[in-house]
């Protein structure tokens, strides 16, 4: 299966230079910002999905003023800096972020985009990931890894030709970053951050059972994924926006997302100093555009953080031992008497402050995905023990 979507994305407000043009030259910004933020988070229905407006100390880079919108575990971030107006509003959103805001809005990107515009404010993306996950593929990173280092593989890009006034792919100049672990190449870098389009290819099955992520479940269920994640900044993000502003459908956001990938990271073999063809996974880009052999990432905003924290208690934390020596030395109902002892020490405990700033920031989701416990029991650790 081959899976497109849309990971991180960062958008930025600026006043409407038509809007701007109704102001002297004494207007103060910080006010106009405020009031674009309310602006934009109206239409974009922010309070109801994520929550009440509220102050937030992690500001995106060079920003100074940022909001956050409810409690939760993800990072999302309203923000822009007193004075200097040019840099206008970020709204930064993580990828599970985004992922909850699609889950609960129904919107896509796109439709996401086209629903919070204001004559207030214009729109532009600066940062924008795509992703494509190939789900049972039997594709491997570090054999990708080697093909490229040995030259077998190359990655050419869609360049204009000035001089015959056409597109024309050429071979891409840069050695792929890869580090080495236990044998294998989990993760390969190509591109710079600084640079217009980065791509990261990774082991994403790998990464969400090791970090037990918001897809921890999804990865069990699979035997191989493996993720192309192209982050798009700058002029080329640009360009997205403009796209994603024409798009009419989600058929049409996934051939976007194709497009933008085999355009922009084409893999092709190549046998004795010649290009050959593309390789498997760029031909199935290919295939999205023409056929529309693809699926759209579903959206998850779960967290496994509690779900792992009570499997180390079954596997790790050696409470478990500890009642089954209790229950072989004293019988069945010593364990009883420990775990009603366990619960009348609960009803007097003080939590510290970490325990409570989890509580703060993830309560709200949880009873949103588990209104009641036995749901949550069964999803996670009935499934995991």
């Amino acid at each position: 299966m081959l899976e497109l979507g849309v990971d991180e994305l960062t958008v930025v407000l600026r006043l409407d230079p038509t809007v701007k043009s109704t102001y002297d030259d004494s207007f103060e910004w910080q006010p106009i910002a405020e009031f674009i933020i309310d602006t934009f988070a109206k239409a974009a229905n922010f309070p109801t999905i994520f929550g009440e407006k509220s102050t937030e100390g992690k500001a995106p880079k060079g920003y100074k003023i940022s909001y956050r919108y409810g409690e939760h575990n993800f990072y999302l971030a309203v923000a822009y800096h007193p004075y200097h107006m040019s840099m206008g509003v970020a709204i930064k959103f993580s990828a599970q972020a985004f992922d909850y805001y699609c889950e609960v809005s129904g919107l896509q990107v796109h439709s996401f985009l086209q629903t919070a515009q204001d004559t207030l404010y214009t729109m532009r993306i600066s940062r924008i990931d795509f992703t494509a996950d190939y789900i049972d593929e039997g594709i491997n990173v570090t054999n990708i890894y080697q093909s490229l280092i040995d030259g077998k593989v190359g990655i050419f890009r869609e360049q204009y030709n000035k001089r015959i006034d056409e597109f024309s792919f050429r071979k891409w100049s840069v050695v792929p970053r890869g580090f080495l672990i236990s044998a294998e190449v989990p993760t390969i870098y190509i591109g710079s951050v600084q640079s217009n389009a980065e791509l990261r290819i990774y082991d994403k099955r790998r990464e969400q059972i090791e970090r037990k992520g918001s897809k921890f479940d999804k990865a069990l269920k699979c035997r191989n994924w493996v993720r192309f994640e192209g982050v798009f900044r700058h002029e080329y993000a640009h360009q997205i926006s403009a796209e994603l502003m024409k798009l009419q459908s989600d058929d049409e956001l996934a051939n976007l997302i194709a497009c933008t990938m085999a355009q922009k990271f084409r893999f092709m073999y190549i046998e004795d100093g010649v290009v050959d063809c593309e390789t498997e996974y760029t031909q199935m880009l290919i295939d999205v555009i023409s056929n529309n052999n693809f699926a759209l990432k579903a959206s998850s905003s779960r967290n496994f953080e509690l779900a792992t924290s009570l499997l180390y208690m079954f596997h790790g934390s050696g409470v478990i031992t500890t009642l089954y020596k209790i229950k072989e030395i004293w019988g069945d109902d010593a364990v009883a008497t420990m775990l009603d002892f366990a619960a009348r020490y609960l009803q007097e405990y003080e939590p510290n402050d970490d325990c409570r700033y989890w509580l703060m920031k993830n309560t709200a989701d949880y009873k949103k995905n588990y209104p009641d416990f036995d749901v949550f029991l069964r999803d996670n650790l009935l499934t995991m023990l």
